[in-house]
This record gives structure tokens, sequence and C-alpha cells, in this order.
């Protein structure tokens, strides 16, 4: 019996392990992680606090202290930006420190940096990913090693999966909020303390990863708490496991309160949030439009910058060119104003332009839905230019000679291919699986099968979840999409694989059935 305990615990291990070697690929491939222009901001956070609690030599630096200096805050979006925009945002002097940036995610960057390279955060990441695939498809729903491992490889090399798990930024916590979310809420009886506290601190991390995290952690929680209410199939949702999630949610935000705090009493003024919103209505038109009809008598900050517009929103926010920007262009109490005016502003265009509000971001959700290319994986020329200066001068050298670099487009190109070939299909076996169960008119009588479809059901919500808080409070954007459009295939593989092993048991059971039945056929008892 100890051999045997043994030997499966060995086999989990080691699937783990193969697993989240797959989900490393990618930057094995590249040669070192996938950096992205808001690495350094998060990492340079997080060093600050460090050195502030601990002093300023407990840690290696990231950059050199003048060149930190200079470096310091800048944040731009996109791989294709113009370097033009590389001035920084935050300044210490001015009291401007976004939030945002999360310094709980920053932490595990820099811890990758002073293990060396980087690779102790993809490593931190992809064991996060492996152990709960693993623990969804071997724990509970019984799939073999082989299962488990096969199914990591094709999410690693077939959807973005891999890629995510190699980058540098909080992306790959929001699908494993949904799938942690899941588990706990579907399977909590089914979970061991142990298994249940995992899941748990991967969901906190994950919520204190990015304040998006949160958002969709809060509707999934919502849905979850509606449905359990209205729908008679889904009264097996675990309390305790909602329970469980509203308490990470809290502390998620107690966390961003306790950051704001601190940020306070460092630089005597509150860290404050990129106008977002402001930024989207603008873009989307009807922020222009209100804005041309009622400044400057609305008295907004925006209104100094009205000639730009309309703008791109990441224009609004990181361009420093005069004809398209604005928050990167003010000063600090001008910055201040935007950010703490953007509540009032959305306020104010709603009652202006209800209508073209809702049917802009309605529309800009449906595109967030479909638009999932893969776009993370190459730097070029320009987006390289962006790093320069504000990363160690050996990661900079690596980053050179990866193939991210080099071979500017072939993974972006391939996983984008493939991804949208698998998601087509996912929903294909997704829907011919709940047509074949009955659709939504009865649970299955199976109580396995009720929980796993109910587990489909809450990942489905969580992709669709995702594209609203996305594109609602940002704009559509395929990296945002991309990062949980893996969920499809995961679960449509498992649906498959699940049912290839029962079909597999229902067929030894029935030879077992078979051959206890001829013994007696022969006595002519039958």
């Amino acid at each position: 019996m100890q051999t045997s305990s043994s030997s499966s615990w060995l086999r989990q291990a080691g699937a783990l392990l193969a697993a989240a070697l797959l989900l490393c690929l990618a930057a094995l491939w590249n040669g070192q992680a996938f950096f992205y222009p808001d690495t350094p901001t998060y990492l340079r956070g997080a060093e600050m606090g460090a050195s502030r609690v601990l002093g300023p030599a407990t840690f290696k630096p990231w950059l050199p202290a003048p060149q930190a200096d200079s470096a310091q805050g800048a944040a731009t979006q996109g791989a294709a930006e113009s370097p033009k925009r590389m001035k920084a945002l935050t300044s210490i002097e001015d009291k401007v420190v976004l939030a945002g940036r999360s310094v709980y995610y920053g932490a595990l960057v820099y811890a990758g940096f002073l293990a060396g390279k980087m690779w102790l955060t993809v490593a931190v990441q992809a064991l996060a990913v492996a152990y709960v695939l693993q623990l969804l498809m071997g724990r509970l729903w019984g799939l073999g090693s082989r299962q488990v491992i096969g199914i990591a490889a094709a999410l690693s090399l077939l959807t973005p999966l891999g890629v995510y798990t190699g980058f540098l930024m909080p992306d790959v916590f929001a699908p494993l909020v949904i799938l942690c979310f899941g588990a706990l809420a579907v399977y909590w009886p089914q979970l061991g303390r142990s298994q249940r506290w995992m899941l748990s601190l991967i969901l906190l991390f994950g919520l204190l990863a990015h304040a998006s995290h949160v958002a969709l952690a809060a509707l999934l929680l919502l849905l979850a708490l509606a449905a359990r209410w209205l729908g008679r199939r889904w009264r097996g949702l675990s309390v305790a496991a909602l329970v469980v999630t509203a308490g990470c949610v809290a502390g998620a935000v107690a966390a961003e309160w306790a950051f704001g705090k601190a940020v306070t009493m460092a630089v005597g003024a509150p860290p404050m949030r990129l106008p977002h919103p402001m930024a989207r209505l603008i873009d989307l038109g009807p922020g222009t439009a209100y804005l041309k009809q009622s400044c400057p008598g609305s008295g907004f900050a925006a209104c100094a910058y009205l000639p730009n517009y309309p703008t791109a929103w990441d224009d609004f926010l990181f361009s420093t060119d005069p004809e398209k920007g604005a928050f990167a262009l003010a000063d600090g109490p001008a910055k201040r104003r935007l950010s703490d005016e953007q509540l009032r502003f959305v306020g104010a265009v709603i009652r202006f332009d209800p209508a073209g509000v809702v049917r802009g971001i309605g529309a800009d959700v449906l595109r967030q839905l479909v638009n999932f290319r893969v776009d993370i994986s190459a730097y070029g020329s320009r987006g390289l230019a962006m790093f320069e200066g504000r990363v160690p001068d050996s990661i900079f050298a690596d980053m050179q000679a990866s193939r991210a670099a080099s071979q500017q487009a072939s993974l972006n190109t391939w996983l984008t291919v493939s991804t949208y070939a698998l998601a087509l299909a996912s929903l294909v076996v997704l829907i011919g699986e709940w047509l074949r169960s009955g659709g939504s008119a009865a649970p299955p009588a199976d109580p396995a099968r009720q929980r796993f479809a109910n587990f489909v059901w809450l990942v489905v919500a969580g992709v669709v979840a995702n594209a609203v808080i996305c594109a609602t409070l940002a704009s559509s954007m395929d990296r945002f999409q991309a990062r949980v459009v893996w969920l499809l295939p995961f679960m449509a593989l498992a649906t498959l694989a699940r049912a290839r092993a029962q079909g597999a048991l229902a067929s030894r059971a029935d030879t077992v059935s078979l051959a206890a039945t001829l013994p007696l056929l022969q006595k002519g008892n039958l």
C-alpha cells in the first residue's frame, strides 16, 4: 500500500514538472523571458519599496543610480510605440506615483532578477499554471499523467499559454483567477485542505497582481451568487468557496490600500490612477463631443488639450506628441487633476450621450471577444529601443540576441493561426457537448458530469467577463483576450479526454461483466 502511494506521488510530481517545463518552451526558444515596456516599471516599484524598508544597499540594484533615476517611471504601451514616448510618467519630485502597477507582482519579477536573468519568475509562473492544470485534470477529473502532459503540451505549443507563462507581466494570472475560482466554487467538497489553501493563495496573488483581475473575480462572484440563487443546477456551488473568494477580493483591496498609505507616507501624496475611463470615452467619441461642447465652462483639466481630440486612448495617456497626448504632457498638478476628475467626467459624459456610450462600449466588447492575435513575442528595432537604458546592459544584450528580436513574426504568426483554429474547433466541441447533454433544460443526472458542466460554464463566463472588463475600462486589444482564450481549448481537450476515459472504463466494465456471466452460461444457470 505504501509503495503504491509513493509511486502515485512520484507520477504526479513527474507530471507536474513535465507540464511546467513544457510551459517554459516558448521562453527557452526565445533565449530569455519575454519583456514588455511596463515590465521595468513593475520591477522598479518593488525595488524602491524594498530599498526603503530594508535599506538601499540590501539588494543588487536594477540599474546604476543615475541611470535608474532617469529611467524611473517610464511607462509606454505596445511593442510598436515610438521611442519619443519614453518620457517618464511618474516623478517623486512632483509627487506623482501611479497606482495600477502592482508592487506585489513587481516583487516576483524583482526576485527573478536577483536570482539571475528572470528564469525564477518564469519557473514560478509555470509551476503555478501546471499545478492548477494537474489538480483539475488529475485529481478532479481522473485523467492520467500522460493525458495531463499531452494536454499541457498542446496548450503550450498551439495556444498563447506558453508565451504568457514566459511573459514578465501579470497577464498569466488572469486565467488562473478564473480556474482557481471555478475549482473552489464547484469542487470544494472534493478538495483536500492543502489543495484549497494552494488554490486560494494562487487566487489571492492573482488578484494582487493587477486591478483588472480583482474586477474579474468580483464579477464572477456576482454571477455565481446570482446563478446559485436562481438556478437549481447551481445550488451545488460551495458557499464556503464563495466566502473565500470574497475574502481574497477584500484582501487585494486592503493590499492596494496599504500600498497607497505607504506611498503617501513616502512621497507626501497618494498614488494616482491613470485616467483610463477618461481616455476611453475620449477615444470612443462621446467624451470628445462632450468636451468640445462644454469646455472651458465644465472646468475639466482635459479641456487644456482640446485641440488634440479625438485621440486614441493610449495616445491620451502615454504620448508626448503635442498634437496627440494629454496625461504624459501634463505637469504634476495637472496629472493629479486628470486622475481625480475621471469619475466625475465619466458621469458627465454618460448623462450627455448615454446611447453613444453604451453603443460604443458594446461594439468594443464584441470586438474584444474575437480579437486575440498573439503579438508579444517580437520586439523589432523600434521595440528594442524602448528598453535601452531601462534594463541592465546584460539583459539588453540578451534581448538583442533573442529570437524575439531576430525572428520577429514567426512565433506570433504560428500561435495566432493555431489559436484561432483551436478556438473555433473548441466552440464546436463545447456546443456539441452541451447539446448532447440536453442543453440547459435540466442538470445532468451524473453528479460528476454536472460538476464538470458547471465548471465549463464558469470558465466560459470568465472568458466573456474578461472581454467586458478590458473593453470597458481600456479598449479592445489583442493582448487582453489572448491571455485567457486558451481556456476554451483547455476545456474542449478536457471534455474529449474525459469522454475517452469514461468510454474506456465502460468498455472494461462490460468486459468484466461478460467474464463473470460466461461461467454461468456454461453451467446452464442462465
